[in-house]
Protein backbone atom coordinates (compact mmCIF):
# COMPACT_ATOMS: atom_id res chain seq x y z
CA UNK A 1 0.00 0.00 0.00
CA UNK A 2 1.02 3.47 -0.52
CA UNK A 3 2.61 4.98 2.49
CA UNK A 4 1.06 8.68 2.21
CA UNK A 5 -2.33 6.73 1.78
CA UNK A 6 -3.37 6.89 5.46
CA UNK A 7 -1.56 9.83 6.57
CA UNK A 8 -3.66 11.93 3.68
CA UNK A 9 -6.64 10.15 4.59
CA UNK A 10 -6.48 10.78 7.81
CA UNK A 11 -5.69 14.63 7.26
CA UNK A 12 -8.47 14.27 5.20
CA UNK A 13 -10.86 13.37 8.17
CA UNK A 14 -9.33 16.51 10.49
CA UNK A 15 -9.79 19.09 7.56
CA UNK A 16 -13.26 18.09 7.51
CA UNK A 17 -13.87 17.80 11.00
CA UNK A 18 -12.65 21.22 11.47
CA UNK A 19 -14.73 22.89 8.96
CA UNK A 20 -17.61 20.93 10.60
CA UNK A 21 -16.94 21.83 13.45
CA UNK A 22 -16.75 25.75 13.38
CA UNK A 23 -19.80 25.58 10.86
CA UNK A 24 -21.81 24.34 13.85
CA UNK A 25 -19.51 25.13 17.55
CA UNK A 26 -17.71 27.99 16.14
CA UNK A 27 -14.14 26.26 16.76
CA UNK A 28 -12.29 29.17 15.15
CA UNK A 29 -13.76 31.57 16.87
CA UNK A 30 -10.40 32.92 17.44
CA UNK A 31 -10.51 34.49 13.92
CA UNK A 32 -12.86 36.98 12.41
CA UNK A 33 -13.69 36.57 8.70
CA UNK A 34 -14.51 39.89 6.86
CA UNK A 35 -16.63 37.98 4.65
CA UNK A 36 -17.83 34.81 3.72
CA UNK A 37 -15.69 34.74 0.99
CA UNK A 38 -12.62 35.46 3.31
CA UNK A 39 -13.43 32.27 4.95
CA UNK A 40 -14.27 30.20 1.98
CA UNK A 41 -10.46 31.16 1.30
CA UNK A 42 -9.10 30.47 4.94
CA UNK A 43 -10.77 26.80 4.24
CA UNK A 44 -9.17 26.30 1.07
CA UNK A 45 -5.88 28.15 2.53
CA UNK A 46 -6.01 25.89 5.59
CA UNK A 47 -6.69 22.51 3.65
CA UNK A 48 -4.03 23.42 1.35
CA UNK A 49 -1.30 23.70 3.80
CA UNK A 50 -2.75 20.65 5.85
CA UNK A 51 -2.57 18.23 2.93
CA UNK A 52 1.09 19.67 1.86
CA UNK A 53 2.52 19.25 5.44
CA UNK A 54 1.70 15.78 5.44
CA UNK A 55 2.89 15.17 2.36
CA UNK A 56 6.83 16.97 3.21
CA UNK A 57 6.18 15.41 6.62
CA UNK A 58 5.65 11.55 5.20
CA UNK A 59 8.10 12.12 2.77
CA UNK A 60 10.94 13.18 5.16
CA UNK A 61 10.16 10.33 7.34
CA UNK A 62 10.57 7.56 4.11
CA UNK A 63 13.99 8.90 3.32
CA UNK A 64 15.76 9.52 6.57
CA UNK A 65 19.26 11.16 4.78
CA UNK A 66 22.75 10.08 5.42
CA UNK A 67 25.13 11.64 7.03
CA UNK A 68 26.99 12.23 4.00
CA UNK A 69 23.92 13.52 2.30
CA UNK A 70 23.36 16.04 4.98
CA UNK A 71 26.57 17.02 5.21
CA UNK A 72 26.41 18.35 1.50
CA UNK A 73 22.84 20.24 2.59
CA UNK A 74 22.90 23.74 2.18
CA UNK A 75 21.95 25.14 5.63
CA UNK A 76 19.17 26.92 4.83
CA UNK A 77 17.31 24.22 3.88
CA UNK A 78 16.78 22.86 7.53
CA UNK A 79 14.23 26.22 7.88
CA UNK A 80 12.00 24.80 4.84
CA UNK A 81 9.35 23.93 7.26
CA UNK A 82 9.68 27.02 9.33
CA UNK A 83 9.42 29.57 6.08
CA UNK A 84 5.85 27.52 5.24
CA UNK A 85 4.95 27.97 8.62
CA UNK A 86 5.71 31.70 8.19
CA UNK A 87 3.93 31.86 5.76
CA UNK A 88 0.67 30.16 6.28
CA UNK A 89 0.20 32.48 9.06
CA UNK A 90 0.98 35.33 7.26
CA UNK A 91 -1.95 34.15 4.15
CA UNK A 92 -4.38 33.42 7.86
CA UNK A 93 -3.70 37.05 9.10
CA UNK A 94 -4.36 38.80 6.09
CA UNK A 95 -7.49 36.31 5.48
CA UNK A 96 -8.78 37.16 8.47
CA UNK A 97 -8.86 40.89 8.30
CA UNK A 98 -5.19 42.04 9.37
CA UNK A 99 -6.26 41.89 13.04
CA UNK A 100 -3.56 43.71 15.80
CA UNK A 101 -0.21 41.91 15.00
CA UNK A 102 0.34 41.13 18.37
CA UNK A 103 -3.12 40.22 19.47
CA UNK A 104 -2.64 37.91 16.58
CA UNK A 105 0.64 35.85 18.03
CA UNK A 106 -0.70 36.45 21.40
CA UNK A 107 2.17 38.31 22.46
CA UNK A 108 1.10 40.48 25.42
CA UNK A 109 2.90 43.56 26.77
CA UNK A 110 2.10 43.97 30.33
CA UNK A 111 4.82 43.10 32.59
CA UNK A 112 7.28 41.85 29.81
CA UNK A 113 10.17 41.29 32.69
CA UNK A 114 7.99 38.85 34.35
CA UNK A 115 6.71 36.77 31.24
CA UNK A 116 10.65 36.30 30.71
CA UNK A 117 11.47 34.68 34.05
CA UNK A 118 8.35 32.84 33.52
CA UNK A 119 9.40 31.68 30.56
CA UNK A 120 13.49 30.55 32.25
CA UNK A 121 12.10 28.93 35.69
CA UNK A 122 9.36 26.84 32.82
CA UNK A 123 12.41 26.28 30.17
CA UNK A 124 14.89 24.89 32.90
CA UNK A 125 12.24 23.31 35.10
CA UNK A 126 10.77 21.77 31.92
CA UNK A 127 14.47 20.62 30.78
CA UNK A 128 14.63 18.37 34.32
CA UNK A 129 11.35 17.16 34.35
CA UNK A 130 11.35 16.38 30.59
CA UNK A 131 14.74 14.50 30.84
CA UNK A 132 13.37 12.37 34.27
CA UNK A 133 10.32 11.42 32.37
CA UNK A 134 11.59 10.91 28.58
CA UNK A 135 14.15 8.47 30.91
CA UNK A 136 11.72 6.76 32.83
CA UNK A 137 9.30 6.03 29.81
CA UNK A 138 12.26 4.92 27.62
CA UNK A 139 13.50 2.37 30.41
CA UNK A 140 10.19 1.05 30.54
CA UNK A 141 9.84 0.47 26.43
CA UNK A 142 13.43 -0.49 26.66
CA UNK A 143 12.66 -3.33 28.91
CA UNK A 144 9.51 -3.95 26.55
CA UNK A 145 11.29 -4.52 23.96
CA UNK A 146 9.77 -1.53 22.12
CA UNK A 147 12.99 0.36 21.69
CA UNK A 148 16.27 -1.21 21.63
CA UNK A 149 19.17 -1.03 24.05
CA UNK A 150 21.56 0.54 22.67
CA UNK A 151 20.45 2.76 19.61
CA UNK A 152 22.56 4.63 17.46
CA UNK A 153 21.95 8.37 17.09
CA UNK A 154 20.29 9.18 13.70
CA UNK A 155 22.30 11.26 11.28
CA UNK A 156 20.58 14.49 11.89
CA UNK A 157 21.39 14.39 14.94
CA UNK A 158 24.92 13.80 14.40
CA UNK A 159 24.78 16.72 12.09
CA UNK A 160 23.20 19.22 14.29
CA UNK A 161 25.72 18.40 17.32
CA UNK A 162 28.57 19.26 14.78
CA UNK A 163 27.23 22.56 13.43
CA UNK A 164 29.23 25.92 13.95
CA UNK A 165 28.29 27.94 16.89
CA UNK A 166 26.20 30.77 14.92
CA UNK A 167 24.23 27.99 13.24
CA UNK A 168 23.11 26.66 16.00
CA UNK A 169 22.39 29.71 17.39
CA UNK A 170 19.98 30.52 14.31
CA UNK A 171 18.59 27.09 14.73
CA UNK A 172 17.44 28.00 18.15
CA UNK A 173 16.16 31.72 17.82
CA UNK A 174 13.97 30.39 14.51
CA UNK A 175 12.57 27.05 16.45
CA UNK A 176 11.47 29.12 19.25
CA UNK A 177 9.81 31.36 17.35
CA UNK A 178 8.37 30.08 14.30
CA UNK A 179 7.29 26.96 16.20
CA UNK A 180 5.67 29.09 19.07
CA UNK A 181 3.81 31.03 17.06
CA UNK A 182 2.36 28.15 14.95
CA UNK A 183 2.05 25.52 17.36
CA UNK A 184 0.94 27.60 20.36
CA UNK A 185 -0.27 30.91 19.17
CA UNK A 186 -1.90 29.50 16.31
CA UNK A 187 -2.81 25.94 16.59
CA UNK A 188 -3.18 25.21 20.06
CA UNK A 189 -5.30 28.41 20.16
CA UNK A 190 -7.65 26.96 18.14
CA UNK A 191 -7.47 22.90 18.54
CA UNK A 192 -6.77 22.64 21.97
CA UNK A 193 -3.22 21.21 23.96
CA UNK A 194 -3.19 17.51 23.13
CA UNK A 195 -3.95 18.31 19.52
CA UNK A 196 -1.68 20.38 19.31
CA UNK A 197 1.31 18.70 21.12
CA UNK A 198 1.01 15.57 18.64
CA UNK A 199 1.53 17.19 16.00
CA UNK A 200 4.46 19.16 17.15
CA UNK A 201 6.02 15.81 17.73
CA UNK A 202 5.34 14.59 14.64
CA UNK A 203 6.50 17.56 12.97
CA UNK A 204 10.15 16.60 14.92
CA UNK A 205 9.62 12.79 13.55
CA UNK A 206 12.87 13.77 11.18
CA UNK A 207 14.93 13.42 14.38
CA UNK A 208 14.43 9.38 13.73
CA UNK A 209 14.87 9.19 17.74
CA UNK A 210 12.40 7.39 19.97
CA UNK A 211 13.57 9.08 22.93
CA UNK A 212 14.10 12.63 21.74
CA UNK A 213 10.50 12.33 20.55
CA UNK A 214 9.29 11.27 23.51
CA UNK A 215 10.81 14.10 25.00
CA UNK A 216 9.69 16.46 22.67
CA UNK A 217 5.72 15.40 23.60
CA UNK A 218 6.57 16.18 27.15
CA UNK A 219 8.72 19.73 26.35
CA UNK A 220 5.18 20.64 24.29
CA UNK A 221 2.99 19.78 27.09
CA UNK A 222 4.79 21.85 29.32
CA UNK A 223 4.90 25.08 27.46
CA UNK A 224 1.63 24.54 25.78
CA UNK A 225 -0.13 24.27 29.60
CA UNK A 226 2.25 27.25 29.94
CA UNK A 227 0.38 28.75 27.65
CA UNK A 228 -2.80 27.76 28.70
CA UNK A 229 -2.29 29.45 32.11
CA UNK A 230 -0.78 32.55 30.77
CA UNK A 231 -2.55 33.06 27.23
CA UNK A 232 0.62 34.59 26.11
CA UNK A 233 3.23 33.37 24.23
CA UNK A 234 6.60 35.48 25.64
CA UNK A 235 7.16 32.95 28.08
CA UNK A 236 6.87 30.03 25.83
CA UNK A 237 9.20 31.55 23.71
CA UNK A 238 11.50 32.08 26.09
CA UNK A 239 10.87 28.52 27.34
CA UNK A 240 11.24 26.43 24.05
CA UNK A 241 14.71 28.61 23.60
CA UNK A 242 16.18 27.21 26.73
CA UNK A 243 14.93 24.04 26.37
CA UNK A 244 16.61 24.20 22.68
CA UNK A 245 19.52 25.58 23.54
CA UNK A 246 19.94 23.29 26.90
CA UNK A 247 19.69 20.33 24.19
CA UNK A 248 21.93 21.61 21.23
CA UNK A 249 25.08 23.50 23.00
CA UNK A 250 25.00 20.96 26.06
CA UNK A 251 23.39 17.86 26.12
CA UNK A 252 24.55 16.73 22.00
CA UNK A 253 28.15 17.56 22.32
CA UNK A 254 28.58 15.61 25.59
CA UNK A 255 26.55 12.60 24.42
CA UNK A 256 28.62 12.43 20.90
CA UNK A 257 32.15 12.93 23.14
CA UNK A 258 31.16 10.72 25.44
CA UNK A 259 30.40 8.21 22.78
CA UNK A 260 33.21 8.98 20.83
CA UNK A 261 31.53 10.36 18.13
CA UNK A 262 32.97 14.04 18.62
Amino acid sequence: MNPFILPLAAIAVVFLAIIALNERYNLLSADRFPSPLAKVGAYAWLGLFLFGIVVLVTGAALKTPTAKQLASTPFYRLFALHWILIIFLLVWWLLTGRPNLLDFLNIRREEPGRAVLTGLAVGFGGWMFTLAVALLVGLILTAAGVIPKNPQPSPMIGYMAGLALWKKVTIVFSAMTVEEFFFRGWLQKRVGLLASTVLFAVAHSGLGQPLLLIGVFIISIVIGFTFYRTKNLIPCIVAHGVFDAIQLFVILPVVFRMMGMG
